[in-house]
């Protein structure tokens, strides 16, 4: 039996953080295309179920775009059956949404509440499964893990949706104490709310999964994203991360040593950007890092307008140090010397760190040559 494990879509997300407002209105919908293309995928493979361990969706007000396409996309798909656990960004609007659409919520759209509820599938292959689950808030949180009851000759399967702590006893809302879960009886904790993809053991039978979110939607949610695809037998509950991203976010170091010439540091970027396998559908992050010779300044917005017919997002990060030989300044009797050697007795004090004393310089300089300095805050 094939079931697919996802989380953390966030549809309707408003994405303008980083995006203009076309581009973030085509990202809004190629995160519903992704939802509907899991669902594609999964009759593909013929899988069972999908299980949403919840942040199906962004804010409680939903808009009449993605309530169509998910409700269009479960009712079109009978044979699939979806497990929905709210997450912390989930209302209720959704479901009661649902229901007012269609009179009752369909066969194949099961639903948990804030008490354990458990599901019995058997799959056309004859294996079976329980799939239990509850939604975590500040009420229940301390007392979930003891209320839990599996049968443990049964394949059991829990979800969650919180962040794994080792802690137990009177955990906040969005916690999970994973201690608390050990020895339980579970095959494998079916895991939403943090991004990343990771599988990690549980105890000697089990594991706990993050399937990650889907598709990267900001610089904070960098590499491959993708879903799980679980494969429940008589003998256990194994997964396979399947990458399913249309866009990758990346975060790449260039390291641009030696160059002063923007055209130069344009091409070390894409060049570093080729080296790691970012594409032009991708997002990228850019963080320019290195020594420059002073007075080289670092213009990120003419740098970011360059990179940009070459990706679909990009993002400039000025990281470089000034190129500082203290040796070339102790005669110089100008403004210039004077102000690196104030600076210079100061680190020899131990009253300045390098790398606080090369913003200073590169800013002091900067100004006392009428050069206009970017900031890191522009970044």
């Amino acid at each position: 039996m094939k079931l697919i494990h996802t989380a953390d879509l966030h549809l309707d997300s408003a994405l303008e953080r980083h995006l203009s407002k076309s581009r973030a209105e085509e990202r809004r919908n190629e995160l519903l295309a992704v939802f509907r293309s899991i669902v594609g995928y999964s009759v593909s493979i013929d899988a069972e179920a999908i299980l949403i361990a919840g942040d199906l969706f962004d804010l409680c007000k939903i808009s009449r775009t993605a309530l169509d396409a998910v409700i269009s996309t479960v009712v079109g798909n009978p044979n699939l059956i979806f497990y929905y656990l709210r997450g912390n960004h989930d209302e209720g609007a959704f479901v009661e949404e649902f229901k007012a659409r269609t009179g009752s919520l369909p066969d194949n759209f099961k639903t948990f509440s804030e008490e354990w509820t458990s599901y019995e599938l058997t799959g056309r292959d004859g294996v079976k499964v329980t799939i239990t689950g509850a939604e975590m808030n500040g009420r229940n949180n301390a007392l979930l893990a003891s209320s839990l009851r599996l049968d443990e000759k049964n394949r059991n399967i829990v979800m969650l949706h919180g962040q794994v702590a080792d802690i137990s006893g009177n955990a906040e809302g969005e916690t999970i104490p994973i201690r608390d879960y050990r020895n339980k009886g579970i095959d494998y904790l079916a895991l939403g709310h943090i991004h990343t993809p990771s599988v990690n053991v549980l105890d000697s039978r089990g594991k706990y999964v993050y399937c990650g979110c889907p598709e990267g939607r900001g610089f904070d949610e960098c590499g491959e994203r993708g879903f799980q695809v679980i494969t429940v037998n008589p003998y256990g509950i194994d997964a396979e991360f399947v990458p399913y991203a249309k866009r990758v976010v990346y975060d790449i170091n260039v390291d641009i040593t030696g160059l002063s010439h923007t055209e130069e540091i344009v091409g070390r970027v894409k060049e570093s950007a080729l080296n790691a396998g970012v594409c032009e559908k991708d997002l990228l992050k850019a963080r320019l890092s290195g020594e420059v010779d002073l007075p080289t300044v670092i213009y990120k917005d003419q740098i970011k307008k360059e990179l940009e017919p070459y990706f679909y997002v990009v993002r400039v990060v000025d990281e470089t140090r000034p190129h500082i030989d203290y040796n070339d300044f102790s005669a110089d009797a100008s403004l210039k010397g004077e102000f690196v050697r104030m600076i210079k007795e100061d680190i020899d004090a131990g009253k300045l760190d390098e790398e606080t004393a090369s913003k200073l310089i590169r800013n002091g300089i900067g100004l006392l040559m009428g050069i206009d300095v970017p900031t890191k805050q522009q970044s």
